[in-house]
């Protein structure tokens, strides 16, 4: 096994620079801003289960630590409570992942009274993904593109400019229509994460035949319940007066 170097090259202590406050220019009011607007904000529970298998036996876990990542946070327009034309209430998609280091002990030696092992760690991804409704503070804002639609010509007796002079629908002449709306998307910020976890150890097996309530296990399954507070937000043209 290589052997841990570091290596620390020209430290220095840094002098104290000066500053000069500026104040910063601003337009007054009354103003049209684009600025993100909360459209809700939630404390989504999540409940998983996961097993998670070890590559070599573990005696005992001294540590787990976690990190949460959200991989989608979507609004579906048109989804949800709508009364009169405005939107109450939106189905929220989210997925994504808790991140855990498990910090464990390998048994190397087993006597009477002592098991004696070497710290050692792992990273494993557990996956979540639900669908929850939330209620708006302000609606977001989208405009739906209209269906293309056409306009056709007539034309009278001997006036065409097709070789077709058949009365009717002029076939060499046509106008369409549409219109194209862009709208901005809702993305979420994440404020804060909640974890509880439970977890159990599994296929226990004898570390040494002379020693049999001395166990080591080579897998763990958990469960969490996850709370994850969300900021949904789009950016909106909002008067500032």
């Amino acid at each position: 096994m290589p052997v841990c170097q570091t290596t620390v090259t020209d430290p220095k202590t840094l002098c104290r620079c000066t500053n000069t406050p500026v104040t910063p220019t601003a337009i007054t009011g009354p103003v049209v801003a684009k600025i993100p607007v909360v459209l809700s904000e939630v404390e989504v529970q999540i409940d998983t289960e996961a097993r998670i298998d070890f590559q070599e036996p573990f005696s005992e876990i001294k540590r787990i630590t976690k990190d949460v990542y959200l991989t989608q946070c979507k609004i579906i327009p048109g989804t949800g409570v709508i009364q009169n034309g405005v939107p109450i209430t939106g189905k929220l998609f989210l997925a994504g992942f808790v991140r855990k280091n498990i910090q464990y002990v390998r048994a190397d030696c087993v006597s009477e009274g002592v098991v004696g092992g070497t710290l050692r760690d792992i990273s494993a991804d557990v996956d979540f993904e639900c669908v929850t409704e939330i209620t708006y503070i302000r609606p977001p804002v989208f405009a739906f593109s209209n269906v293309e639609t056409s306009l056709d010509f007539t034309c009278p007796e001997n006036t065409c400019q097709c070789e077709n002079t058949t009365l009717g629908r002029t076939p060499c002449e046509q106008v369409f229509n549409q219109t194209l709306f862009f709208n901005e998307k809702p993305f979420c910020e994440l404020i804060r994460a909640r974890i509880f976890e439970y977890d159990i150890n599994r296929n226990p097996d004898p570390i040494n035949n002379n020693f049999p309530d001395r166990v080591e296990y080579n897998a763990l399954t958990e469960k969490m319940v996850i709370y994850l507070t969300l900021k949904v937000l789009q950016l909106q043209q909002v008067n500032v007066l």
